[in-house]
């Protein structure tokens, strides 16, 4: 199944972007995907598509990160306030 791509100049069939989340808006732009859209046609002829991606299937169209995930804390090394403020005499 090909999508109709025929008014894909009209920005009005794109406002919906704008309301999309992260997730939303990845899944529109990998099912524009030509060679998603031809894997997924596969699927359809083997009559798969409702059964669940393998693992590998999962990371290839980048539906999973690579690696597990991990506690993460940002440390800047630097002050929060600044030692010097405009204005006036540094201390």
């Amino acid at each position: 199944m090909r999508p109709d791509t025929s008014h894909w100049r009209d920005g009005r069939r794109y406002e919906f972007f704008d309301t999309l989340s992260v997730e939303g808006l990845a899944w529109e732009c990998l099912r524009r995907f030509e060679r998603y859209q031809e894997h997924y046609g596969e699927l359809v002829a083997m009559k798969a598509e409702d059964h669940p991606y393998s693992t590998d299937a999962q990371r290839h169209w980048g539906l999973r990160f690579p690696g597990s995930s991990e506690p993460f804390r940002a440390s800047s090394g630097h002050p929060m306030v600044a030692a010097r403020q405009s204005g006036g005499l540094a201390c």
